[in-house]
């Protein structure tokens, strides 16, 4: 389904008390950016004030947490975490979190960052730098996967990889949680293939390519399925989260790898 709003009000406090998407607003002008990376600056801005994020996470984030359902002792595997603090907040709550992601020559990850961000939030999240076909994780040895607004960076084959892999990492009964943009600015809402932030990515053929049972997400809301469609989307813009820093909304998908398969 498309992120609707208003917010859910336990939406609301579950951002206000982490201070997601983009950190605590005083913290964030108060000190300057060479700092953030210090304890005491990073308790007082909270572990979203490191990645810079669209209006949309409003909603992602506190819907992917609530999808994980953390606990002590799950394993979360997080696609593409980069510096996000939804994978400090995961291990806070108990879970173990794995962050596997290659960076780009534009958004560099520093292992030493990582790590003063993992003793500032009191975590132990591991940072995998390399694709995840290059990580070489066990097979069927997580609870969830987690992805937020990865896959419509991804070409084709990239993104394949990451559905094969996924399942192949799930264990039986697990479940992968993504969000995936969806950008009026692109085709299907307008003639270009993509812009500069991504491309629409059919969602059906991901689902398909998963092997995996779609549990949560509405096909006439998710790119590629034959009752989406774009005209109905346009003209109900009021009644989704739209995205402020540029036009996107916001499609939610949960996954299931089967038991017995």
């Amino acid at each position: 389904m498309i992120a609707r709003v208003p917010l859910p009000p336990h939406y609301v406090r579950w951002n206000r008390r982490w201070g997601a998407p983009s950190g605590r607003a005083l913290a964030r002008r108060l000190v300057p950016r060479r700092w953030r990376t210090w304890r005491w600056f990073a308790r007082a801005c909270g572990p979203f004030a490191f990645q810079g994020n669209n209006t949309t996470r409003e909603f992602e984030y506190p819907w992917a947490f609530e999808q994980v359902d953390p606990r002590p002792g799950l394993r979360v595997l997080e696609i593409g975490g980069g510096y996000s603090g939804l994978q400090f907040v995961l291990a806070r709550h108990g879970c173990d979190v794995v962050n596997v992601d290659p960076g780009t020559a534009s958004w560099p990850l520093d292992p030493a960052r990582f790590d003063a961000l993992n003793r500032a939030f009191g975590t132990r999240v591991q940072l995998r730098r390399c694709t995840l076909a290059q990580a070489g994780l066990p097979a069927a040895s997580f609870d969830r996967v987690l992805s937020v607004s990865v896959l419509e960076h991804l070409g084709d084959d990239e993104a394949a990889e990451v559905l094969d892999e996924t399942r192949r990492v799930l264990r039986p009964g697990g479940r992968c949680v993504l969000t995936i943009d969806l950008f009026l600015d692109v085709e299907p809402f307008a003639r270009r293939e993509r812009n500069a932030h991504g491309r629409n990515v059919s969602v059906r053929a991901l689902v398909e390519r998963s092997g995996m049972r779609l549990v949560h997400g509405d096909p006439r809301e998710l790119v590629g399925f034959a009752d989406f469609d774009p005209q109905r989307i346009a003209a109900s813009l009021p009644q989704f989260v739209v995205g402020r820093r540029y036009p996107v909304l916001v499609q939610t998908v949960v996954l299931e790898r089967p038991a017995d398969g």
